[in-house]
């Protein structure tokens, strides 16, 4: 490679790499080069936000040091719902309670969160990887991939817990023993139907209802139960439980390899193409185009095509740094 001025035309500082991404992979294969370093030091510096922009790229990329050639998807957990104690029980005693608390509390922050949700589930998936669990009751619960539950059905107690993403419920009615699903600070009671719960970020939680009615109540509050029947929905965010419209026949789509999007921001929707991924990131640069909504329908089978079609129709193009990397960005 030539000095400034030279015949390749790379002494000209718009003849170099433009785009943090770019420069991460010129670094890597040239990074005893003066030239380069020289050159890529210049750029850095000409523009705080190119600094900010390398540092993201930085953090992105850090991402995968941890995952190896032969990664795998998580195993699922064995089964010992009926037999273990349930994860509804009352501790007596204040003192008890806080100790309880402390104790989980510590256990949270010494094994991490994922060992903890594996810790706390009676099953749970990883990516790609969908399950169809047959409940005791004769109920059905299917599990979306990278999903956790768990269960109590002893003494005569019908509860799932929604430790993490997404489930389909269809469950047999029984009016004496309620079937009740916990998703974060929501609690949804059966009236006899199919319905799907989704955890989202933030202690987002979103419930929608293709057959019969559910009620639906944040956890630990006196206002009323909602109501919802086939083809409404209700999602919790923050304060605010609202409710809205959908088309009965999508809800849980998801089951069948097909995500349907309506109104949601390109960051979503490359997450819930993200579990369908066998390895490696997909990764959505620039905070407008992350949060540009879109409405669209995408093959589950098939999620790096999916996140290509993502990307063109908002005019933007995907770029695969590594074989466990694909950044989307304009």
């Amino acid at each position: 490679m030539s000095g400034d001025g030279g015949g390749d035309g790379r002494g000209d500082l718009s003849a170099w790499p433009r785009r943090a991404v770019e420069w991460h992979i010129l670094l890597r294969e040239e990074d005893d080069d003066p030239e380069v370093v020289k050159h890529f030091e210049m750029w850095r510096a000409a523009d705080p936000a190119r600094d900010a922009e390398w540092r993201q790229v930085v953090r992105t990329m850090g991402l995968l040091k941890a995952i190896p050639d032969d990664a795998l998807p998580v195993p699922v957990p064995t089964m010992r719902t009926y037999r273990r104690k349930r994860w509804r029980r009352r501790l007596p005693g204040i003192g008890l309670s806080a100790l309880a608390s402390v104790a989980a509390a510590a256990v949270a922050i010494l094994i991490g969160p994922e060992m903890m949700v594996r810790w706390q589930a009676d099953y749970a998936t990883g990516r790609q990887e969908t399950r169809t669990l047959e409940l005791a009751d004769g109920s059905r619960a299917v599990l979306a991939p990278e999903s956790a539950v768990a269960l109590d059905f002893l003494d005569g107690h019908r509860h799932v817990r929604l430790l993490r993403g997404e489930a389909l419920f269809t469950v047999r009615h029984d009016a004496a023993r309620p079937f009740s699903v916990l998703a974060g600070r929501l609690t949804v009671t059966d009236v006899g139907t199919v319905f799907d719960v989704r955890l989202g970020g933030g202690h987002e939680a979103t419930v929608a209802v293709r057959e019969g009615r559910v009620s639906v109540q944040e956890n630990g509050l006196r206002e009323p139960a909602v109501f919802l029947g086939a083809g409404q929905a209700a999602t919790l965010r923050g304060i605010h439980l609202a409710t809205q419209a959908v088309d009965p026949d999508e809800v849980g789509l998801w089951s069948t390899g097909i995500f349907v999007a309506h109104d949601l921001p390109v960051a979503e929707i490359a997450a819930a193409l993200q579990a369908y991924v066998p390895r490696g990131r997909l990764f959505v640069y620039g905070a407008e185009l992350r949060v540009e909504r879109v409405t669209g329908t995408y093959p589950l089978d098939e999620p790096d095509q999916a996140f290509e079609t993502l990307a063109r129709g908002q005019k933007a193009h995907v770029m695969h740094v590594t074989p466990w990397l694909a950044v989307m960005s304009r």
